[in-house]
């Protein structure tokens, strides 16, 4: 009997010694291996605007609607303008209009179109002078925006 105390006692030991060792060895390894998720395509941010693609998307469309002249080129950021913000230049955008030289472009006609889709933006156009400022911008006469509508932001 004294023989199998010990044999049970070793045995005990045994067990003891194995599962620290692969609970220490486990601790150093993750569980499972990382998975790697490929890396998003880098995305152009234009503020809440709409995205590039939409914006040349709906052009030829709402060009041909408003008689707006969609010239190729990439999208200003429209906000630079005073009191046009990120939900605004979305409507804009979505109406084909992403361009400076765009805006300031419009006929009274085109501006009467655009402001009656508006929505709660109507009367901004020329509240807030868009045109005039977009036109300042078009032609790079920061100077000239600067002192008639104040620093520009952005």
């Amino acid at each position: 009997m004294g023989n199998n105390y010990y044999l049970v006692a070793i045995a005990a030991i045994v067990i003891a010694i194995l599962a620290v060792v692969l609970v220490l060895r486990g601790r150093g390894q993750p569980s499972a291996p990382p998975t790697q998720t490929p890396a998003a395509a880098p995305r152009e941010e234009h503020h809440d605007h709409i995205t590039d693609a939409a914006a040349v998307a709906t052009a030829d469309i709402a060009g041909q609607f408003l008689g707006i002249d969609t010239t190729p080129g990439g999208p200003d950021d429209l906000t630079r303008l005073k009191g046009l913000g990120p939900k605004a230049a979305g409507v804009l955008n979505g109406m084909g209009v992403s361009q400076y030289a765009q805006l300031a472009a419009l006929s009274p006609a085109q501006i009467a179109k655009i402001d009656a889709a508006m929505g709660a933006f109507a009367g901004r156009i020329q509240r807030d002078q868009w045109v005039e400022q977009a036109r300042l911008l078009a032609s790079g006469d920061i100077p000239g925006f600067e002192a008639k509508f104040g620093k520009l932001g952005g």
